[in-house]
């Protein structure tokens, strides 16, 4: 099927058609152009589905005045930027709001911390600025454990594979 154009034809006027020939008997359609009347379409579904999106999300986090960032503000109004501790610190203004500069607390962050065990039975010192890590592995959380398999098939003629396989289960 062909597409519908527009045309216009200058003696007998505009008409949709899928070839510039004027529609009217009798017309040579010599003076025959082609019309852009009907706007095209801007933007395709994904950029609709995009905006959609954007605007789900801005309704779910009530953030209802995006705007560009400027010195000492964030890039979105609404009411999560009335929450505290929400505010872009720029410079000089962390020492003013936390007490310390970033470089200071960056500092406090690398030192090692220690924690007492609740039983008394000793202490965990976390070395890294990941407590949870930290405390995961020296609990034995995050060790490898594999269960044994119930059975093991070893192709026949692969001493490499069978080996590999009493490993396993052993």
């Amino acid at each position: 099927m062909a597409v519908l154009k527009e045309w216009r034809c200058f003696d007998h006027g505009e008409f949709d058609s899928t070839h510039p020939i004027c529609p009217y008997s009798g017309c040579d359609s010599s003076a025959v152009l082609r019309e852009f009347r009907t706007a095209p379409t801007i933007g395709t579904r994904m950029v609709r589905q995009h905006h959609e999106g954007m605007k789900r999300t801005s309704d779910m986090m009530k953030i209802n005045n995006f705007r560009t960032a400027r010195e000492g503000e964030a890039a979105y109004g609404g009411e999560a930027a009335k929450d505290a501790g929400m505010q872009v610190l720029w410079g000089d203004e962390s020492k003013k709001v936390l007490g310390k500069g970033f470089a200071e607390l960056t500092q406090i962050a690398n030192r090692p911390f220690t924690v007492n065990k609740r039983d008394g039975s000793g202490s965990i010192t976390l070395t890294r600025n990941n407590a949870m890590a930290d405390a995961a592995e020296q609990a034995g959380i995050t060790r490898r454990r594999v269960a044994k398999p119930g059975e093991l098939r070893v192709p026949k003629g692969e001493a490499r594979s069978e080996t590999a396989a009493k490993t396993i289960t052993s």
